[in-house]
């Protein structure tokens, strides 16, 4: 994608931007140069369903559902099939909620890459979720409608930002 992370929060109105630089070990640093996430997007999607909010579980940590943008997709496009492979549910993108721009540094040295990652606002056109989530070997162990953000949520600050605003 060749959209910039300032291109895409400005098409929006009130997107939360976040900017951070996480020092990684050496091992995930090259493992994720290998996936070619340098310069690349991740799209995801808040969901909610009145009180409700969509979460993937990976082992013990609870995520919104989401992942890489393919080839020929629009973030929005991406975002809509993410929910709908990790989790069955079908989804109409109502708005941007946050745009985050990550710096990873590998650990004790100076290589560094970047990846942005774009959480769209989304209500659900479905609520049925699927008995088996994700794609084999994407790791999810579960799908389910939460009506609290858990501890265990990655980037719990932001899931729990939006759901103040939104839920």
């Amino acid at each position: 994608m060749t959209i910039t992370p300032d291109e895409l929060a400005a098409r929006y109105d009130d997107v939360y931007r976040k900017a951070e630089r996480v020092e990684i070990d050496a091992e995930r640093f090259d493992r994720a140069l290998e996936r070619g996430d340098d310069g690349a997007w991740g799209v995801g999607a808040f969901v909610a369903d009145g009180d409700r909010i969509l979460f993937v579980r990976e082992d013990d940590t609870w995520l919104l559902p989401g992942g890489r943008l393919e080839t020929g997709e629009t973030p929005a496009e991406g975002a809509r099939r993410e929910v709908r492979e990790e989790t069955g549910v079908n989804v109409e993108i109502a708005g941007l909620g946050a745009v985050a721009e990550q710096t990873f540094q590998r650990e004790g040295g100076d290589d560094s890459f970047e990846f942005s990652f774009a959480t769209f606002l989304a209500e659900p056109t479905s609520t049925d979720l699927a008995a088996d989530p994700g794609r084999p070997g994407e790791g999810i162990d579960e799908a389910a409608w939460r009506t609290e953000v858990p501890e265990n949520t990655f980037d719990r600050e932001l899931v729990a930002r939006l759901a103040r605003r939104f839920k």
